[in-house]
Protein backbone atom coordinates (compact mmCIF):
# COMPACT_ATOMS: atom_id res chain seq x y z
CA UNK A 1 0.00 0.00 0.00
CA UNK A 2 2.83 2.37 0.88
CA UNK A 3 4.64 1.84 -2.41
CA UNK A 4 1.37 2.17 -4.33
CA UNK A 5 1.06 5.65 -2.80
CA UNK A 6 4.60 6.36 -3.96
CA UNK A 7 3.74 5.23 -7.47
CA UNK A 8 0.78 7.64 -7.49
CA UNK A 9 3.01 10.44 -6.08
CA UNK A 10 0.92 10.78 -2.92
CA UNK A 11 1.77 11.45 0.72
CA UNK A 12 3.30 8.36 2.39
CA UNK A 13 1.34 8.99 5.60
CA UNK A 14 -2.24 9.62 4.48
CA UNK A 15 -2.18 8.79 0.77
CA UNK A 16 -4.42 11.78 0.05
CA UNK A 17 -2.13 14.76 -0.40
CA UNK A 18 -0.12 15.29 -3.55
CA UNK A 19 3.67 15.56 -3.36
CA UNK A 20 4.21 18.01 -6.20
CA UNK A 21 2.84 21.49 -6.80
CA UNK A 22 4.72 21.85 -10.09
CA UNK A 23 6.71 19.70 -12.46
CA UNK A 24 9.68 19.38 -10.10
CA UNK A 25 8.62 21.44 -7.05
CA UNK A 26 7.41 19.55 -4.00
CA UNK A 27 5.10 20.90 -1.35
CA UNK A 28 6.78 21.54 2.00
CA UNK A 29 3.90 19.81 3.80
CA UNK A 30 1.10 17.47 2.82
CA UNK A 31 -1.99 19.50 1.87
CA UNK A 32 -4.23 16.88 3.53
CA UNK A 33 -2.51 15.79 6.79
CA UNK A 34 0.17 18.52 7.14
CA UNK A 35 3.00 15.95 7.24
CA UNK A 36 6.39 17.61 6.67
CA UNK A 37 7.91 15.95 3.60
CA UNK A 38 11.57 16.86 4.04
CA UNK A 39 12.99 15.57 7.34
CA UNK A 40 16.23 17.55 7.21
CA UNK A 41 18.41 19.48 4.76
CA UNK A 42 19.83 17.04 2.22
CA UNK A 43 17.05 14.53 2.82
CA UNK A 44 16.62 13.79 -0.88
CA UNK A 45 20.32 13.16 -1.56
CA UNK A 46 19.73 9.41 -1.42
CA UNK A 47 16.86 9.73 -3.90
CA UNK A 48 19.17 11.57 -6.29
CA UNK A 49 21.77 8.82 -5.94
CA UNK A 50 19.16 6.15 -6.64
CA UNK A 51 17.98 8.14 -9.65
CA UNK A 52 21.53 8.36 -10.98
CA UNK A 53 22.27 4.64 -10.50
CA UNK A 54 18.92 3.58 -12.00
CA UNK A 55 19.43 5.84 -15.01
CA UNK A 56 22.99 4.69 -15.61
CA UNK A 57 22.08 1.00 -15.33
CA UNK A 58 19.24 1.45 -17.78
CA UNK A 59 21.46 3.38 -20.20
CA UNK A 60 24.08 0.64 -20.00
CA UNK A 61 21.48 -2.10 -20.54
CA UNK A 62 20.20 -0.32 -23.66
CA UNK A 63 23.44 1.02 -25.13
CA UNK A 64 25.78 -1.94 -24.68
CA UNK A 65 23.81 -4.42 -26.83
CA UNK A 66 23.34 -1.75 -29.49
CA UNK A 67 27.04 -0.87 -29.48
CA UNK A 68 28.06 -4.52 -29.86
CA UNK A 69 25.70 -5.03 -32.79
CA UNK A 70 27.59 -3.96 -35.94
CA UNK A 71 24.40 -3.46 -37.96
CA UNK A 72 23.35 -0.44 -35.86
CA UNK A 73 24.54 2.81 -37.48
CA UNK A 74 26.94 4.92 -35.44
CA UNK A 75 25.13 8.28 -35.64
CA UNK A 76 21.80 7.10 -34.12
CA UNK A 77 23.78 5.29 -31.43
CA UNK A 78 25.69 8.49 -30.70
CA UNK A 79 22.48 10.54 -30.54
CA UNK A 80 20.83 8.03 -28.17
CA UNK A 81 24.00 7.92 -26.08
CA UNK A 82 24.00 11.70 -25.72
CA UNK A 83 20.31 12.17 -24.95
CA UNK A 84 19.62 9.27 -22.56
CA UNK A 85 21.81 10.65 -19.72
CA UNK A 86 19.74 13.82 -19.82
CA UNK A 87 16.27 12.36 -20.38
CA UNK A 88 16.27 9.38 -17.98
CA UNK A 89 17.10 11.29 -14.76
CA UNK A 90 14.39 13.81 -15.61
CA UNK A 91 11.85 11.04 -16.24
CA UNK A 92 12.66 9.21 -12.99
CA UNK A 93 13.10 12.32 -10.78
CA UNK A 94 9.60 12.57 -9.32
CA UNK A 95 9.16 8.87 -8.67
CA UNK A 96 12.58 8.31 -7.09
CA UNK A 97 11.82 11.08 -4.58
CA UNK A 98 8.42 9.57 -3.91
CA UNK A 99 9.77 6.05 -3.44
CA UNK A 100 12.57 7.42 -1.25
CA UNK A 101 9.97 8.98 1.06
CA UNK A 102 7.91 5.77 1.10
CA UNK A 103 10.94 3.64 1.95
CA UNK A 104 11.98 6.09 4.66
CA UNK A 105 8.46 6.05 6.08
CA UNK A 106 8.56 2.25 6.09
CA UNK A 107 11.80 2.25 8.12
CA UNK A 108 10.97 5.28 10.30
CA UNK A 109 7.18 5.61 10.65
CA UNK A 110 5.80 9.07 11.32
CA UNK A 111 5.40 10.38 14.84
CA UNK A 112 3.23 13.26 15.96
CA UNK A 113 6.10 15.75 16.26
CA UNK A 114 6.52 15.66 12.45
CA UNK A 115 2.88 16.50 11.81
CA UNK A 116 2.04 20.14 12.37
CA UNK A 117 -1.33 20.76 13.97
CA UNK A 118 -2.36 24.40 13.49
CA UNK A 119 -3.94 25.95 16.55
Amino acid sequence: MLFFRALLLRCPVCGEGRLYCGLFKTYERCPACNFEYEREPGYYTGAMAVNLVLSELLITAITLPLAVNTSVPFIPLLIWGMTMPIIFPLIFYRHTKSFWMAFDHLLHPVTNERIFFPE
